[in-house]
């Protein structure tokens, strides 16, 4: 018993490790131009702040981010216009919050990463209520790790919904036309800290 109790004290300690050595959580800070939310004509933007919270495991990465939205940004994508009758119903004129909740995959080559997500997304507008139903988002990203702090470059292509997502990718692999899901993506610059 005492033979056995030394590989299996060895597995056990080899098993606790693993994940832990292959596991990776971060927080970062981000920015986004200002332009692409579309502001009125003429007027100066800053740029969009956005918050970052991810955990990766092996290739499997997992991440929630937050967009502070301005308002111009609410009010244009809130805005829609019934198809039938063609009558403009205007949206929320207030900020919020896009949060975007993603899985995808990560690969990284020490010191470069990449990583491909797809997920959902939700609208918080201000005044704690939400917007409209889920919708769902896809995202590319690359960057550079130093250590214990890195920086990333990444795409986000957001969608109403996934018949939305579908319609993109399908023209994508069919018919090689990629350009609805890269040219309206989002640019966003993040600061990562790694633990």
């Amino acid at each position: 018993m005492k033979k056995l109790l030394l590989p299996l004290a060895a597995i056990l300690l080899l098993a606790l490790a693993v994940p832990a050595a292959f596991s990776e959580a971060e927080l970062g800070i981000g920015l986004t131009p200002g332009q692409v939310g579309g502001p009125p004509p003429g007027i100066s933007v800053d740029p969009i702040l956005n918050f970052h919270v991810g955990y990766s495991w092996t290739i499997l990465y997992l991440s929630w981010d937050a967009y502070a939205m301005p308002d111009y940004w609410v009010l244009n994508n809130t805005t829609w216009v019934d198809p039938v009758t063609g009558y403009t119903t205007f949206g929320q004129n207030v900020p919020g919050f896009l949060n975007l909740f993603d899985a995808g995959i990560k690969i990284v080559i020490r010191p470069f990463i990449g990583y491909a997500e797809i997920g959902t997304n939700m609208l918080y507008l201000r005044g704690g209520q939400t917007y409209g139903g889920i919708g769902v988002n896809a995202r590319l990203g690359f960057g550079v790790k130093f250590g214990f702090w890195g920086v990333n470059l990444s795409g986000t292509q957001v969608f109403a919904s996934m018949n939305d997502l579908k319609a993109a990718f399908n023209q994508g692999f069919r018919h090689g036309n990629w350009s609805g899901v890269t040219e309206g993506m989002v640019p966003s610059i993040n600061f990562v800290i790694y633990f």
